[in-house]
């Protein structure tokens, strides 16, 4: 019996053991429970809101219009002798560009100008005889028939003789027309015709010859900006930012200098051009681009990052840094711009959150690991869009 419980006595204590172990753990747990550890604070991106001047501005797509495009057509037939210009090349105005054979203009000028030369000669004849006669006719030495025929025929001849100075002026303008000159300064298109080929006049068409600086943007926008653009078409200012199809880069400013007549009433949109230098060339007829029609100039507005602005239930907000801790703040969206929003219900100087984490709540700690300096957040004069949450354009 004494062996039997000397074999039990070691089994005994691992399990005293073990229980206190237990019964350690499940009191220091309960411990900790009591007083849990403050949560980690969350690393975020900070910015300071700032204050600057603000041009309210309406986004749309426009269209690159050409001011002018000729269509080049000889105003005389014959033999094409040269063509002194290549597809695409930019020509000035009044560059030579095609030369039709002159020889058959040059025979017809020759020969009008020797029947003007005759016609001359026999007026000058005529012209003698009437005042050969006029001494004679009070003497009765001719008849007043013979007189009258002779101013007649004198009449008749300086009626030739206008008529073939025209037909002169006529032939040197057909050999005016086989020299061929640009019109407008311009980018010649693709060409389609070589030296030695007949052409027809008014018909056969040589190139054609397009103006590209300046050039147009036609564009529309909501009828409610009306007054707006009427009140831009009558100042020379430049109201209009154009920027590529893809919005990565800015082409120019131009300015408003007309307004369509009517408004759409399937869309609900006015048309409008405006006319931008584009002393680059960069802008084509035809091309897609981007479009802000600005509106309205702002003296004062408080900007923040676009990734800062929050949406939520209950409208849009901005997380900001107040002791240490994120604090929900709501503010009233006004516009935004290339990077930047322009907000009210905020102070200019305060710090706030770009790109809040998704487990970002009000209260929770934060600590910055990266502050936008003033070139990050963009300048303090910027241009938004005139557009309301949701739906905005970055």
């Amino acid at each position: 019996m004494r062996t039997r419980r000397l074999f039990w006595r070691p089994f005994q204590r691992a399990v005293r053991f073990l229980l206190l172990l237990f019964f350690s753990s499940v009191l220091t747990g309960c411990q900790q429970a009591q007083h849990p550890r403050p949560p980690p604070p969350v690393s975020v991106t900070t910015a300071q809101v700032q204050a600057g001047s603000l041009a309210l501005t309406v986004p749309t797509l426009g269209q690159a219009i050409a001011i002018h495009s000729v269509s080049i057509e000889p105003q005389i037939s014959g033999l094409l002798e040269k063509v002194m210009i290549h597809s695409g090349e930019r020509v000035h105005k009044d560059q030579p560009l095609f030369v039709i054979d002159p020889a058959p203009q040059l025979a017809a000028l020759h020969q009008d100008m020797a029947n003007l030369r005759g016609a001359q000669v026999q007026l000058a004849y005529d012209q003698t005889q009437v005042k050969a006669y006029q001494p004679l006719i009070a003497k009765d030495y001719v008849t007043a028939q013979t007189y009258q025929q002779a101013e007649a025929s004198a009449a008749m001849e300086a009626a030739t003789v206008a008529a073939d100075r025209a037909a002169v002026q006529t032939t040197e303008l057909d050999l005016s027309y086989t020299q061929i000159h640009a019109p407008i300064a311009g980018r010649i298109g693709l060409l389609g015709i070589r030296s030695g080929n007949l052409v027809t006049a008014n018909s056969t068409l040589l190139c054609t010859l397009t103006q590209i600086r300046p050039i147009e943007i036609e564009f529309s926008l909501p009828e409610k900006d009306l007054a707006a653009l009427r009140r831009a078409e009558r100042t020379l200012a430049p109201t209009v930012g154009v920027w590529s199809n893809d919005r990565r880069h800015f082409l120019g400013k131009g300015r408003v200098i007309a307004v369509d007549n009517s408004i759409d009433t399937a869309s609900g949109t006015i048309t409008a051009r405006a006319v931008l230098p584009n002393t680059q060339g960069t802008l084509w007829p035809g091309v897609f681009v981007q479009v802000r029609f600005t509106r309205k100039i702002l003296a004062q507005a408080l900007l923040i990052p676009q990734r800062a602005l929050q949406e939520g239930v209950k409208g849009s907000f901005v997380y900001v840094i107040r002791g240490g801790r994120a604090q929900m703040q709501p503010v009233t969206y006004i516009g935004q711009g290339r990077g930047l929003d322009a907000v009210r219900g905020v102070q200019a100087g305060e710090t706030i959150i770009v790109g809040a984490p998704a487990h970002l709540h009000p209260g929770a700690p934060v600590q910055s690991d990266h502050q936008k300096s003033s070139e990050d957040q963009g300048h303090a004069t910027a241009t938004v869009a005139a557009t309301h949450v949701p739906g905005r354009l970055s």
